[in-house]
């Protein structure tokens, strides 16, 4: 399984890498997607259904293809982040950050000290229980740090949450953004798409790796000619029943 130095290296080489969402704890649905040939799987403990131990699961099921296992934790919690970190991930999604201090407590949360106060055990499985002592030294550059940005409040602060060390990727949340200004799941609304436009240009222009939802397969196509190089076309839920919907109506 390949860490986040290559995917992240894929993306930074203009490639668009593409995942999913895993809403389920289920570590045989993890594994038939990573095998159908994601680029990444993103667990996701903020509306999911699973928890660390599930995430193991899933992180087991995935190793030994192509696909790098993500994690988005539920906030900004570093004893969260730490235990995410601990059992293994090979990066995490942060949402909601809104400013440049956020972005660095999470970046601080993530890394030994001195470079931050991410807490230091030994034999956890991020470590191979013991067998890999170099983990600790190489721990900052495998993971891959990507925060949210869920508000035209957030928006405004974009190039400044860029300019943080270890910041590698900003994520355009789009449901939560309509949300925010009043108008919840009204993708095609003029204003909505005016905040994404705004989003998408200043990540572009701050040199941070620009990421977000796609409706479709198309979209996703779209969206990568346009700069994103971390897109998620569905998750295991709505690509289930997407299919089960299709081959319903071609039967009936």
């Amino acid at each position: 399984m390949p860490d986040a130095t290559a995917l992240r290296r894929k993306m930074l080489s203009g490639t668009a890498c593409l995942g999913a969402w895993l809403l389920t704890n289920s570590a045989d649905v993890a594994e038939i997607m990573a095998s159908a040939g994601m680029d990444f799987l993103l667990i996701d403990h903020e509306h999911g259904q699973g928890n660390i131990a599930d995430a193991i699961a899933q992180l087991r099921a995935i190793r030994g293809t192509n696909c790098a296992g993500i994690l988005r934790v539920p906030d900004h919690d570093p004893v969260y982040i730490k235990r995410v970190l601990d059992a293994g991930v090979d990066g995490i999604l942060v949402p909601n950050v809104a400013t440049a201090d956020e972005a660095r407590r999470i970046v601080g949360a993530c890394r030994y000290p001195p470079l931050g106060w991410r807490g230091a055990f030994g034999g956890m499985r991020a470590m191979d229980y013991g067998f890999n002592p170099g983990y600790y030294a190489a721990a900052a550059d495998k993971l891959l740090i990507a925060v949210q940005v869920e508000s035209a409040g957030a928006i405004d602060n974009i190039a400044e949450i860029a300019t943080v060390d270890g910041i590698d990727l900003i994520f355009i949340g789009p449901r939560d953004l309509s949300a925010t200004l009043g108008k919840l799941n009204l993708f095609d609304d003029p204003d909505v798409q005016a905040e994404i436009a705004r989003a998408e240009q200043a990540i572009l222009s701050s040199g941070k790796l620009l990421g977000s939802t796609a409706i479709n397969g198309r979209v996703a196509k779209e969206m990568a000619a346009r700069g994103y190089r971390f897109i998620i076309p569905g998750s295991d839920v709505t690509l289930l029943g997407l299919g089960l919907r299709q081959t319903l109506a071609e039967a009936r």
